[in-house]
């Protein structure tokens, strides 16, 4: 409920910063008022007849758009500025992150120490500030279990990696997977000093390379080797196990550069040519399917469908028929927001045993293109009323 704040305005030692809107074009019929960090960074709505409302959340604002304001300098100016610098990554959370800070002393020291975490908390409840200050009152490990992820000290330090600018929200979606704490994906990053954008979209494009040599090559190699190396690895693997019956996970994780990659592969072409490919009789055999798609993602069921899978999308995924028919990996088609094939890989308990887990080992558009963001969230979204 909003709480008329017509009386308290006297209370504030410093003058608002004005943010207004051209109502034609938003439909908001009122000023935003921000007051600066000597008042709390209180926010409030101020509409036309003096009515006056407390800006309990997220204002959606970058700090670079404060920054251009009439104004907007002096505001920042108040604000510690060793926090501002830390703010500036969180994209459109950092000035909510900034207000959370003068609000609450544990939520400055988060703030200062572990941004990433009071990042996850504000994006958790960008709309509910009560909430937020009260989980900053936690202990930080307590704030990762309250948010449904991994709690452990390894999880924190994964965290102190990260190097992000937060700019879209498929980091933040990968972020919540790896640190699921039933699968704990992170642990995967243990080797890796810094963990960057560029680190996070690698992982989410071939999250079997990570850790590997030719995974932290990637890091380095420029955007044309990358997508050099994006175009010729499906045909590796596809050489590997379908033609030369070889472990090609295996060796392409040995490799260690673009020259290394496509000599293999060009060593593999000319072997592919003395060798006959024929299918083995489990090709006939229906896959299980555990889990039931939808109208809009459906399971592949069988071999057939898999290898006219991978030929409409131009990618390898037939390559995996035999974990399939191991019951280690599932494969689904999806068509909207756009045509994508999901790869779901199961995971082991730490005596061997099969869990019931199966998290998303890749989603590939035509041509191993990377998936937009709302393909992400739609595929996620199945993946979660699935776990319900």
């Amino acid at each position: 409920m909003p709480v008329c704040c017509t009386e308290h305005q006297s209370l504030h030692v410093s003058t608002p910063l004005i943010l207004s809107f051209d109502e034609t074009l938003t439909f908001f019929p009122f000023v935003l008022e921000f007051y600066d960090w000597r008042d709390g960074l209180i926010m409030y709505r101020a509409y036309r007849d003096g009515h006056r409302e407390l800006l309990e959340g997220s204002c959606s604002f970058y700090i670079e758009h404060i920054e251009l304001l009439e104004g907007g300098k002096a505001w920042l100016e108040s604000i510690p500025s060793d926090l501002v610098n830390k703010a500036r990554t969180y994209a459109d959370l950092g000035v909510y992150m900034l207000k959370i800070a003068a609000m609450s002393d544990k939520a400055r020291h988060l703030l200062a120490q572990r941004p990433i975490l009071l990042y996850l908390v504000c994006e958790r409840y960008p709309l509910e500030h009560e909430k937020v200050l009260a989980l900053c009152e936690r202990g930080q490990r307590e704030i990762l279990s309250s948010l449904g992820l991994a709690s452990c000290r390894s999880a924190l330090r994964f965290i102190d990696r990260i190097q992000s600018d937060f700019s879209t929200r498929s980091v933040v979606i990968v972020i919540h997977r790896l640190l699921d704490p039933e699968t704990m994906m992170f642990k995967l990053f243990r080797h890796y000093k810094v963990i960057t954008t560029l680190t996070l979209q690698v992982y989410l494009q071939w999250p079997t390379l990570t850790g590997t040599k030719l995974g932290f090559y990637l890091m380095t190699a420029s955007p044309r080797e990358r997508l050099r190396i994006n175009q010729i690895l499906s045909d590796v693997f596809q050489l590997g196990y379908r033609v030369l019956d070889v472990d090609s996970v295996r060796r392409i994780h040995a490799v260690t550069s673009y020259d290394e990659l496509k000599q293999l592969h060009d060593r593999w072409v000319i072997a592919q040519r003395t060798v006959k490919f024929s299918p083995d009789p489990s090709c006939n055999k229906n896959y299980d399917i555990p889990f039931d798609g939808n109208s809009n993602i459906v399971p592949i069921r069988n071999y057939k469908q898999l290898e006219q899978e991978g030929i409409d999308q131009n990618h390898c995924v037939v390559i995996y028929h035999h974990r399939i028919i191991k019951g280690e990996y599932l494969v689904y088609k999806m068509q909207m927001p756009e045509r994508v094939t999901i790869g779901l890989k199961r995971h082991y308990l730490a005596n061997g045993r099969a869990s019931e887990t199966y998290t998303v080992d890749q989603i590939q558009a035509r041509n191993n293109r990377l998936p937009s963001y709302e393909t992400l969230e739609t595929v996620y979204s199945w993946l979660d009323s699935i776990k319900k």
